[in-house]
């Protein structure tokens, strides 16, 4: 059994942790990442240990909860959301992946996308002026040259993939 004196501190930093793990997530949830993810998953880590250390300390009064219908239901939805959350997560971790690769295609100029369509920057820039987009250089990207031209950039992307 763990000694008593973990009390003194693991309940103080379970709380400081769990403040700002739920802090931090609010945050993340809103859409503030950069600042805060880092110490989020460190702090999360951390608050993990500490939970760990807190329930083998108060084991006899954990245990008793396992005995009691409302603790039990209050565990279940619990565990139940978070295996839904996560699953959800990953079916959309693929999609989000191809998102961010498809919008730093757009974003690069010509001379950076003509490698990976096997063809030139020179040439991918003639191909989309054959269908009537102005190029100026191509140092200019997807995006900038459909935002000149009016037009959305999925309409050059299928101009440059047929």
């Amino acid at each position: 059994m763990i000694s008593s004196n973990t009390r003194q501190w693991s309940t103080p930093g379970i709380i400081a942790a769990g403040v700002f793990v739920s802090v931090s997530g609010v945050l993340m949830f809103f859409g503030m990442h950069d600042p805060v993810k880092l110490a989020h998953e460190w702090i999360g880590l951390a608050f993990a240990v500490l939970v760990g250390l807190h329930v083998a300390t108060h084991w006899r009064g954990v245990k008793n909860y396992f005995s009691q219908r409302m603790a039990l239901g209050i565990i279940g939805v619990i565990a139940l959301a978070t295996v839904s959350l996560i699953a959800v997560s990953v079916g959309h971790e693929g999609s989000n992946a191809r998102h961010r690769i498809l919008h730093s295609f757009m974003r690069a100029p010509l001379t950076e996308i003509a490698p990976l369509l096997d063809d030139s920057a020179d040439r991918l820039a003639a191909k989309l002026q054959s269908k009537g987009f102005k190029v100026a250089s191509t140092a200019q990207s997807i995006e900038e040259i459909a935002s000149r031209n009016g037009t959305r950039p999925p309409e050059l992307m299928h101009t440059l993939f047929n």
